[in-house]
This record gives structure tokens, sequence and C-alpha cells, in this order.
């Protein structure tokens, strides 16, 4: 859960700080140890804990509008569980923030993902 399969569009690189370009994200990496290349897809992660969600549409480095499929609520976390496409993303927060139903905007920093995998097609 919390992988995003994208592919790869653009990389502006200055000294060690590279961001990458995929169709649904940005990436923000320090020190390019990786071999990908323009147009082609990689594994994105996301840790649950670095995402939000809210029902207001904002401008934030990554925003990404998602389907609510389910939400378990606990004594002070909530877990819920998002679809993006064929993706699903599980977005953990405090259960007393949740106020939304069946759509949702999830917003996450650039450099809160990370590259699992580059795909080779």
């Amino acid at each position: 859960m919390n992988i995003i399969i994208s592919k790869l569009k653009n990389i502006k690189s200055l000294d060690n700080l590279n961001l990458l370009y995929f169709e649904e994200v940005k990436v923000l990496i320090l020190q390019m140890n990786l071999d990908i290349k323009i147009n082609q897809k990689a594994k994105l992660y996301i840790k649950p804990t670095k995402l939000f969600l809210s029902k207001e549409k904002c401008e934030f480095e990554n925003r990404l509008k998602v389907n609510i499929k389910n939400i378990t609520k606990g004594e002070i976390l909530a877990s819920i569980i998002c679809e993006y496409k064929n993706f699903e993303i599980e977005v953990i927060m405090l259960k007393e923030c949740i106020n939304f139903e069946n759509e949702a905007y999830l917003y996450f920093k650039a450099s809160d993902i990370s590259i699992v995998e580059v795909i080779n097609d």
C-alpha cells in the first residue's frame, strides 16, 4: 500500500538537489544515486503519516483528488483508505480531524516521497 507507479517526465537539478517531475507527483531528492531516464516508470512510496486530507482544494507541492474507500477510527488515530486511479493509499491522522465523506484532496511534500524501484520495461 502507498505505492504509486508513475512515469518520469522531467528532471531539474542544481548541485546535489534534484526535482523529478512524474506524471502524478513531484519528488525532491538529494544526490540522485539511481539510474532513471525520462519516460521510465518508477515505484514511489509515501509514508501514511506524511499525508494529509482535506475537503478543500488548495495549491500545494503535491495534490491528488482521491476517493475515500474506508475509514477505521481508533481511540486517537484513524486509518483512511483512499483510492487514486488503481492505487490504494492509506492516510493515518487524528480521528478528530476527519471531516470528509466520499472525496477529498490528498496533500504531501515532494521531499516526503521515496523512489522504491525503477521499472525497466
